[in-house]
């Protein structure tokens, strides 16, 4: 409030970036990615360079909102600056898919944010044709309240074209890869945590194929290989 974009950006790099680092430090905190919002209006390409290189020059990875209102060129910046992921992408260059997939950079695409705001879809055919780690998230915030990843699922699959097979491994494995986290999540592997949802379905297709109602499907989730949550009907663990 009462600065522009420069003004706000300098803010950052000289006065709150020093301070986040000394919180690290102590352990008073602990963070690991740097977001910025690239979009006109908020921070422009240059503004959005100048913090996300401040954050990776203090050791966050860069994990930013671009390219979802006007085409910002977000994606070619992203993959120049080593970003973990760069999230929106509706109004995505050609360019910067094709820049995104040589660097293994990972679109993280949000199907609860184009269809409440009707924006037009993003890119998830051609991204994935061309080798981008795609991933999917339910950006959930005020305009877009949605809790529910299998929702997401459905909606990538029906208004972005995507295979059951790719929105599973966008929400799950993909997923952690965008976090930097998929040596340790995002699959079930020897050595990986154990984090499991266990669904009362014949095929593991129907936690996306199902149009809503999802508490009655989820049976138990597990993290860290202990129950956190059990279906109340679940009595005793039924075939599944």
């Amino acid at each position: 409030r009462g600065k522009t974009a420069p003004e706000a950006a300098n803010d950052i790099i000289n006065n709150r970036l020093p301070k986040l680092k000394e919180l690290k430090r102590s352990g008073e905190i602990h963070v690991n990615n740097i977001d910025v919002f690239c979009e006109k209006g908020v921070f422009d390409l240059e503004s959005t360079r100048r913090i996300l290189q401040a954050g990776k020059d203090i050791g966050l990875q860069i994990n930013f909102h671009g390219d979802e209102l006007h085409p910002m060129k977000s994606a070619e910046l992203g993959a120049e600056l080593g970003a973990r992921a760069i999230s929106h992408l509706e109004e995505v260059s050609d360019e910067g898919i094709t820049a995104m997939a040589r660097a293994k950079r990972a679109a993280v695409l949000l199907p609860t944010t184009a269809y409440m705001l009707r924006l037009k879809q993003p890119q998830a055919r051609k991204m994935l044709e061309e080798g981008v780690i795609v991933v999917l998230g339910s950006d959930f915030n005020p305009n877009a309240y949605c809790f529910s990843m299998p929702m997401v699922m459905h909606l990538a699959c029906v208004n972005m074209k995507m295979s059951m097979n790719e929105a599973l491994a966008a929400a799950t494995i993909n997923a952690a890869y965008a976090l930097g986290k998929s040596d340790t999540h995002g699959s079930i592997e020897t050595g990986k945590q154990g984090d499991l949802v266990i669904i009362n379905a014949s095929r593991w297709e129907h936690l996306i194929y199902q149009f809503g109602g999802h508490d009655a499907l989820i049976d138990y989730v597990i993290v860290k290989g202990k129950v956190v949550y059990q279906n109340e009907r679940c009595g005793t663990m039924s075939s599944h």
